[in-house]
């Protein structure tokens, strides 16, 4: 749990042995929240998940200085995702 930080890439097996990825962005006591490829979030044991080893600051950084791709390439990994404020009721 130590290494898992809000903003870690991680992998986990979902339902149905799929291997779904994603970026942390909420560390609770007992889980992680994980907002998935998909645009969806999941609520995961930190045991189950393992760290891809890129952090969204990491890339943050390359697109800063302009060290991104630019050969025109717009996969889905090289977007980076603005999370809304959560609604406080």
């Amino acid at each position: 749990m130590q290494d898992i930080r809000v903003g870690s890439g991680v992998t986990f097996e979902g339902p149905g042995g799929v291997m779904i990825r994603g970026i942390v962005i909420r560390r609770n006591k007992k889980t992680v929240t994980v907002h998935t490829d998909d645009e969806r979030q999941w609520n995961v044991s930190p045991t189950l998940v393992k760290l891809t080893g890129s952090h969204v600051l990491d890339r943050l950084d390359d697109v800063m200085t302009g060290k991104a791709k630019s050969d025109g390439d717009t996969s889905t990994s090289d977007k980076i995702v603005a999370f809304p404020k959560p609604d406080r009721r």
